[in-house]
């Protein structure tokens, strides 16, 4: 019995699944549009914090996205190949920093109206109030982190 009941509240009240079937909701829907564009939905996210907020090296980049640096990387290495990222020199000879290049920036619009589609639907299938919740969510995360730093 107790085993049932474990396997019931983990199913009941799982986080990570929750989080999980978003991610691939959403990945989904934006990778579908993004495709045509020859880029997926975490190279757009990166051309986009380092146009936002760069230049910046691949640590802070990954900070800023909270993702793994071996993922970074594979994915910084293929906007590097198609101009869409440039190397600068970083504070010393070991480092360096990302930038946007201007190829990168005419990426980002060319993509820009398959991104306002995925947007109008994912606000359509998560709902507004909902929404807000995850931009809270997504703000209090990147708050502590900034925090963190």
């Amino acid at each position: 019995m107790v085993a049932r009941d474990a396997v019931r509240e983990i199913a009941q009240g799982c986080i990570a699944v929750r989080v999980r079937l978003l991610n691939r909701l959403v990945s989904g829907i934006c990778d579908a549009g993004l495709r045509e564009h020859g880029v997926n939905v975490a190279q757009v996210n990166i051309l986009v914090a380092v146009g936002h907020s760069g230049p910046l090296t691949p640590s802070e980049v990954a900070a800023t996205l909270v993702m793994d640096k071996s993922t970074l990387s594979r994915d910084v290495e293929a906007l590097l190949a198609n101009d869409w990222l440039r190397k600068i020199a970083g504070n010393d000879k070991r480092s360096h920093k990302l930038e946007l290049t201007a190829a990168g920036r005419e990426k980002v619009a060319s993509i820009l109206p398959v991104w306002r589609e995925a947007q109008t639907e994912l606000r359509k299938r998560l709902g507004a109030k909902n929404l807000t919740g995850l931009f809270a969510a997504a703000e209090r995360i990147w708050a502590e982190q900034s925090a963190d730093e």
